[in-house]
């Protein structure tokens, strides 16, 4: 099956599982304890207040009637409108999907390049000091919450040795460029990656264990080829699918991880933007922004799946 067979297979597949996404998204906000209608207007509305307003929102719709509704407008490209700043969310979304991505972008790089690294160091030093090293290492990261993790690196890293900025993406008195940029992100990326950076390291070092272990990689020490070439010719290029496969499955928990981390360093992108909307009670940039992370969760896989068929001549 060709690339392009193989990716169009794989979309038509993502298809009701974006639509059960909608689903869940518009149930689960939908039958949240509490009244719109009085959060909005406050406690001291009168009765005839908050039935105008219910039937403003169509809160006084059935709930299957509201989600036909919804969905054909979402088909559309209309999220809605937010409550709180009466401005289509598709607006308030794009700018800060943008900024999520960079943040994503980030600890991506992060999470491929320490997990590749650490991999090759480990799997050709089975059970060694080194190998032993790597896998408390990642016991370590695998174990630390995001949120801890970023208070920490804030503290050290932003409030007591002022190596790096603490808050947002630029210098408010002066912002500067992509070097500015990268300063900012550096330690959101680090405290987002890091259980990423533990996953993608164990699943790649088992696989190169095992690909170490073949007879062809036999056979190649006994014709005297180092260890070195071993790894790099071999090893590495057999491990490749395995690597691009759970890298590829992190892209959707990086955009998720985000969210506690935007929080943290109040990075101006999704993930700061939904714990604002929580707080106001603004369902529909609640729903924008959960139906985004889920988008983005659906087309990392499928990048990885992608990249995998392309990479192993076994699938192809």
């Amino acid at each position: 099956m060709s690339i392009l067979s193989f990716a169009g297979t794989r979309l038509l597949y993502a298809i009701p599982v974006l639509l059960g996404v909608t689903v869940i998204v518009f149930m689960a906000l939908q039958l949240v304890p509490g009244d719109i209608a009085l959060t909005l207007l406050g406690r001291m509305a009168t009765q005839e207040q908050l039935v105008a307003l219910r039937q403003e929102l169509g809160l006084d719709r059935s709930l299957v009637v509201q989600y036909l509704g919804w969905l054909a407008s979402l088909l559309q490209g209309d999220i809605g409108h937010s409550i709180s700043q009466q401005l289509p969310v598709t607006q308030i979304l794009m700018p800060k999907i943008g900024n999520s991505l960079i943040l994503m972008a980030g600890s991506l790089f992060f999470v491929l390049t320490f997990g590749f690294i650490l991999s090759v160091l480990s799997a050709p030093r089975f059970r060694q000091l080194t190998d032993k090293l790597v896998v408390g290492l990642t016991l370590v990261l695998a174990s630390l919450p995001v949120f801890w993790l970023g208070i920490v690196l804030l503290y050290f890293f932003g409030f007591k040795w002022k190596l790096f900025p603490i808050s947002g993406m630029y210098n408010m008195v002066n912002p500067g460029g992509f070097g500015q940029l990268l300063h900012h992100m550096i330690l959101p990326a680090i405290a987002t990656a890091s259980s990423s950076i533990a996953v993608v390291t164990r699943v790649t070092r088992s696989r190169m264990i095992d690909v170490l272990g073949q007879p062809y990689i036999l056979a190649a020490r006994a014709r005297g080829l180092s260890r070195h070439k071993i790894v790099l010719r071999h090893a590495v290029r057999n491990t490749l699918p395995t690597f691009a496969n759970i890298g590829g499955l992190q892209i959707g928990y990086l955009f998720g991880s985000v969210i506690f981390t935007e929080i943290i360093f109040n990075w101006p992108g999704v993930g700061l933007l939904l714990f604002d909307a929580i707080l106001q009670r603004d369902v529909p940039v609640i729903q924008g922004c959960v139906l985004i992370v889920a988008l983005v969760f659906v087309l990392g896989n499928l990048m990885s799946d992608v990249i995998v068929h392309a990479l192993d001549p076994k699938q192809r």
